[in-house]
């Protein structure tokens, strides 16, 4: 009897060791981003033991991970009606709550999670770390980071050896903001020394320099995550959709990877039909594009995208518009997978580029572009939104909120280039703004002192400031750009010297009485042209205007007399 019972208890403990190991290996395909296995296995799981709490925790993930929030929140809704009280289950519906905008109410869940969880003082590090992982879920605007480090940060004290932990702790100090990034460098680094093997870790130090711009160091820990662990399929993706407006056959290559390591799902099928738009081939991937809307795929979250992509390039605007639309319409944060958070600041940019060509989508496309904007937190692309922000404005005649805007983008730009130095001169012109102008027209001029640019601003601007020209402020300035033009080559440029001698000269003259003046900026142009017609019918009558006593006489015998000093040129 007794070697029964033992054989009993050893079938029933392996079991329980068999149900564990299943489960562990769905976290691993999660962990792969093989979101339908990991699936297939949980449902196994919970169908036989309804009550396993890290089954159903895990595989509300999995519904997360295929973006149906609603689906997760089932999953534990049933859990918890069906007497699954488990803290695991509350961070789970937590997790959920997060996503829907409900702060407080998961904040609650997760509290009662870690004071129920907590034995002989001593906390639980897989609630920790689980709390920590939802706080990391989700864009930029989703959750309580701060919370989320205070807690990691007590998770790595009990367990200094939990590579994810310091994964999800690098994750949400960068939901702080920018300048938490070397925390956040500093958390998946410990990550590493952890467990070298880590891809996620590196992949994700690749993703903060990605952001920056920094090509040489993200692909170098892209590519450290594939020696790692080559069946680590985001960074795969991320490789595909880099190089796949620079490279289609090298999009290919990892294209080909990331299929080889994933399931066959609606995913797969959606990257090949993108690959046949990045490949130049719009029909065929709007063929693709239209089987998968009828079949199972129907509802894939960026179809409509594919579709709007195609139909643009393919001519058609109305339909490239109306799925654009249709698909951003239904976009709110709290629904957006992860592949959508990262293509979002190129589908608003795309969806500009669209409604720009309407009568009257300015607003709209700036619209978009603000959600982005609270959305993305990639600096260069910011900087992009802000620069297609200020262009629509200038198209829909708004000059000062165009300056806005590129003060905005101009401030967040480390190494603004002197066409972003010139927009800003020109927008600050535009809008009256000439103190700005006069001092962006110099920085353009010393940091790019051969281009002719500069003095053309500096100019426009001196100008601007006296607009009736009453005041002759400008005339140090356009002074510059003569010596400029001069210098650099007066014959070509002498139509450009003349014209803007005769300002001088007219200005001089007509609003300033200054003969003298007037009379040397004739004179340098008769030098220059000496058969000019505005110069030689000016000069004489400045000069009369200097000496009138000599010119007395001119009248005599004729009856009348030449008054008037005007030296203004006319128009043709």
């Amino acid at each position: 009897m007794k070697k029964v019972t033992t054989l009993l208890l050893a079938v029933l403990l392996s079991g329980k060791l068999l149900i564990a190991q299943s489960v562990d290996d769905a976290k691993r395909s999660l962990y792969y981003g093989r979101v339908t296995s990991a699936k297939q296995a949980l449902d196994k799981i919970v169908a036989g033991n309804a009550k396993d709490a890290q089954a159903i925790y895990w595989l509300g993930q999995t519904y997360l991970a295929m973006d149906s929030i609603g689906g997760a929140r089932q999953v534990y809704q049933n859990a918890l009606n069906s007497g699954v009280n488990d803290p695991l289950i509350w961070v789970g519906m937590g997790h959920v709550e997060l996503l829907e905008g409900k702060k407080d109410a998961a904040r609650q869940r997760f509290e009662a999670a870690v004071t129920a969880s907590t034995k002989k003082k001593k906390e639980d590090v897989n609630i920790l770390n689980a709390i920590g992982r939802a706080n990391a879920d989700g864009p930029a605007n989703t959750g309580d980071p701060a919370y989320a480090v205070q807690l990691l940060k007590r998770a790595i004290t009990l367990d200094p050896n939990n590579s994810d932990v310091f994964v999800n702790l690098g994750i949400n100090y960068l939901k702080l903001g920018p300048d938490q990034g070397g925390n956040a460098y500093e958390a998946f680094n410990n990550a590493i020394k952890v467990d070298p093997k880590n891809a996620r870790a590196k992949f994700r130090l690749g993703k903060i320099f990605q952001s920056q711009g920094n090509s040489e160091k993200f692909l170098q820990y892209y590519n450290e995550a594939i020696a790692a662990d080559p069946a680590f399929t985001p960074v795969y993706l991320d490789l595909y959709d880099y190089y796949a407006n620079r490279d289609v056959n090298k999009a290919r290559e990892y294209l080909e990877k990331y299929i080889a390591n994933s399931d066959k799902d609606c995913g797969a099928d959606y990257l090949l039909a993108d690959y046949l738009f990045r490949s130049g081939k719009y029909q065929e991937s709007l063929d693709k594009a239209k089987a998968m809307s009828t079949g199972a795929c129907a509802n894939y979250p960026r179809l409509k995208v594919l579709f709007a992509y195609n139909y643009d390039r393919l001519g058609d605007s109305a339909q490239a518009r109306s799925n654009i639309q249709s698909y951003l319409s239904g976009l709110t944060p709290d629904k957006m997978s992860e592949l959508q958070t990262k293509n979002i600041g190129a589908d608003y940019l795309f969806a500009a580029s669209v409604l720009k060509k309407f009568q009257g989508g300015e607003d709209s496309a700036i619209n978009y572009l603000q959600k982005a904007l609270d959305l993305d937190t990639a600096r260069a692309n910011r900087v992009k939104y802000m620069d297609t922000i200020a262009f629509l404005y200038k198209k829909a005649d708004k000059p000062k909120e165009r300056l806005e805007w590129l003060q905005k983008s101009f401030k967040l730009n480390p190494s603004p280039s002197n066409f972003d130095m010139y927009n800003m001169a020109d927008a600050a012109i535009t809008a009256g703004d000439t103190a700005l102008a006069d001092s962006m027209s110099r920085a353009y001029i010393q940091k790019y002192p051969d281009q002719e640019y500069g003095y053309v601003l500096l100019t426009r601007a001196a100008k601007a400031a006296d607009p009736d020209s009453s005041k002759g402020t400008a005339f140090d300035q356009v002074e510059q750009y003569i010596t400029f033009l001069k210098t650099q080559d007066s014959v070509k440029n002498a139509s450009k010297i003349k014209t803007q001698y005769y300002y001088i000269a007219s200005v001089a003259a007509d609003k300033l009485k200054d003969y003298k003046r007037s009379l040397d900026a004739i004179n340098q142009i008769l030098a220059i042209d000496p058969a000019d017609t505005f110069a030689s019918q000016a000069k004489p009558v400045l000069e009369k205007a200097l000496n009138p006593k000599s010119s007395s006489s001119s009248s005599n015998g004729s009856g009348t007399k030449k008054t008037g000093t005007s030296t203004r040129k006319k128009k043709s």
